[in-house]
């Protein structure tokens, strides 16, 4: 009985797709003024590699990992942050997200793939240029256990869970599951992992980065309840080389200020009952301030900058 429900969690985390919800906005690289050059390797995998052309280039390379969601589409603010400091970066989205092909994302340990094949596009285009690995929850996790498979300069890890098995088991609990019975469950994930992947399926993102000597900075809002602290990369990696940014007051997306955080959470509250509401109360998703939504937080940006300039 506890097989077959975590089968069907399963099922209903990974698979699907993960594309853009309409009644949501999406800016593009066009919106600040960037170039996105379409790239694509292997059987799926789709992106862009994007440049500011009128600032000055660094010669260096940003990988983005993305989250769970629509793909890199969800993070342009912040590809347009290192645009603008004259870095290049290549955003695939994963298998089963947005521009990428796929039935469904299938699993976490896809994200890391997905890294991997960005990275060695990467190194084909810009040869021995500096490379990064930027990645945030989902693509936080691909970040970190990437760079023990690749050589890369520098890695930053924000909001990072440690394994699939407990990230599915946190994300159960957000969603009403009782934590007993997550954790009762918890066991038939991993074995369902071990299934879809062999052993790397349940690759632990700590212990990857205290083993690799990769500089890495860890990232985390001290009060984020979708990877809370049994959970979080953060509080279980350590090591002369990871550094860590707790951010005080901030949730899962920490990269934001406290009212673009307020904003995001109020959003997903109201798209949770969207298919309840009259097309009057839609009208609320047409007015809302994306803007103000994705306003990153200059505080962690500049620390993000300034660890990657150090390496």
């Amino acid at each position: 009985m506890c097989l077959i429900t975590a089968l069907i969690s399963d099922k209903i985390a990974f698979g699907r797709r993960y594309d853009k919800i309409p009644l949501l906005k999406y800016f593009t690289g066009e919106d600040f003024g960037l170039t996105a050059e379409p790239v694509s390797t292997g059987k799926y995998l789709k992106g862009f590699i994007y440049k500011n052309a009128q600032t000055e280039q660094n010669g260096k390379v940003v990988v983005f990992c993305h989250g769970m969601g629509p793909g890199h589409i969800a993070y342009t603010t912040e590809i347009a942050y290192f645009c603008n400091l004259g870095y290049t970066v290549v955003a695939f989205d994963s298998r089963g997200c947005n521009f990428s092909g796929g039935k469904n994302i299938k699993g976490m340990y896809d994200g890391v793939k997905t890294a991997n094949a960005a990275i060695d596009l990467a190194r084909a285009k810009f040869n021995d240029a500096p490379l990064y690995l930027i990645g945030h929850s989902w693509g936080a996790y691909s970040a970190l256990c990437a760079s023990k498979i690749r050589k890369v300069n520098a890695v930053v890890a924000i909001s990072a869970p440690t394994t699939p098995s407990k990230t599915t088991q946190e994300g159960a609990v957000n969603v009403g599951i009782p934590r007993l019975l997550a954790a009762i469950w918890r066991p038939f994930w991993w074995l369902i992992y071990l299934f879809k992947y062999g052993a790397k399926g349940n690759a632990n993102a700590a212990k990857r980065a205290q083993k690799n000597d990769t500089p890495t900075l860890l990232i985390h809002g001290d009060s984020d309840k979708i990877v809370g602290y049994s959970k979080a990369v953060f509080y279980k990696a350590d090591g002369q080389h990871i550094e860590k940014f707790l951010c005080k007051g901030k949730n899962h997306n920490p990269y934001n200020t406290q009212n673009a955080e307020k904003l995001l959470a109020e959003l997903s509250a109201n798209l949770s009952k969207a298919s309840k509401m009259t097309d009057k109360e839609r009208e609320y998703f047409k007015e809302f301030d994306f803007t103000a939504a994705t306003e990153e937080d200059s505080e962690v940006m500049a620390k993000i900058s300034e660890f990657l300039s150090k390496h």
